[in-house]
């Protein structure tokens, strides 16, 4: 048995009523931004360790084990 998902953008704007063309534009955007952001967030990441404004947690004490 196969499962086949469909991405929220894409089945949205085809719900809405828009043609498959511009239902897979508006997911590629939606895919490409995702993309730009996580990219972003990894050179931001990135730069603040470089810095050394971000440094790893200090190992204390767990609760729970």
């Amino acid at each position: 048995m196969g499962l086949v998902t469909l991405p929220g953008a894409f089945v949205g704007v085809l719900l809405g009523g828009a043609s498959p063309l511009a239902a897979g534009v508006t997911q590629l955007v939606v895919l490409v931004g995702l993309l730009a952001v996580e990219a972003v967030a990894v050179v931001f990441t990135v730069e603040l360790v470089a810095r050394g404004r971000l440094q790893p947690a200090k190992s204390g004490p767990r609760l729970g084990r």
